[in-house]
């Protein structure tokens, strides 16, 4: 009986580690080449560079709006969501950053007669102000700032322009 209660509890780790390693994972770097035939791309690496190859159903962001893979360039930054499958690195979402800029936190506030999210901050927080073509989505549907919610986890790909941040696109990656 002790033998079957401890195979069972090495059958149970086993398929806990499977399941993790076969979680997503995300990685960000600099894109040195973008083959649109052969649906890769290239990041560079400090040693070896590293090439992924994007699903059928994988979606392309360029600075917080929908794109097609050949839109992507060589010294574009990206962030790439991927899975291992044996010795192939399969990506699921590349969001690109040419002009803008990607950053993640927790909603402290949604000011919506000003049209802004808040997001907490370790010594202040910071308002992004929705521009005037920004998307927002909620559970990967497109939405609407009232789909937003004090401590939702996003991400915002956003412009400075001075002192104002001009939110491009929100995603709302989690719900509180």
């Amino acid at each position: 009986m002790m033998r079957a209660v401890k195979g069972m509890g090495v059958v149970t780790v086993l398929m806990g580690m499977a399941a993790f390693a076969s979680a997503a994972e995300e990685t960000s770097g600099t894109i040195k080449t973008v083959d649109s035939t052969r649906r890769e791309v290239v990041l560079k690496g400090v040693v070896k560079d590293t090439v992924y190859e994007l699903n059928k159903d994988a979606t392309v962001w360029l600075d917080g709006a929908r794109a097609k893979l050949s839109d992507l360039r060589a010294d574009d930054r990206a962030v790439i969501v991927y899975e291992k499958k044996g010795d192939h690195l399969m990506v699921d979402q590349i969001r690109g950053l040419r002009t803008a800029q990607e950053t993640s936190g927790t909603v402290s506030d949604v000011i919506g007669d000003k049209r802004e999210v808040v997001l907490k901050g370790t010594v202040k927080n910071t308002t992004y102000e929705m521009g005037k073509n920004c998307t927002v989505w909620v559970d990967g549907k497109m939405s609407s700032l009232k789909g937003i919610h004090t401590g939702d986890a996003v991400i915002v790909t956003y412009e400075r322009r001075g002192d104002h941040m001009i939110a491009r696109d929100v995603t709302v990656t989690k719900h509180r």
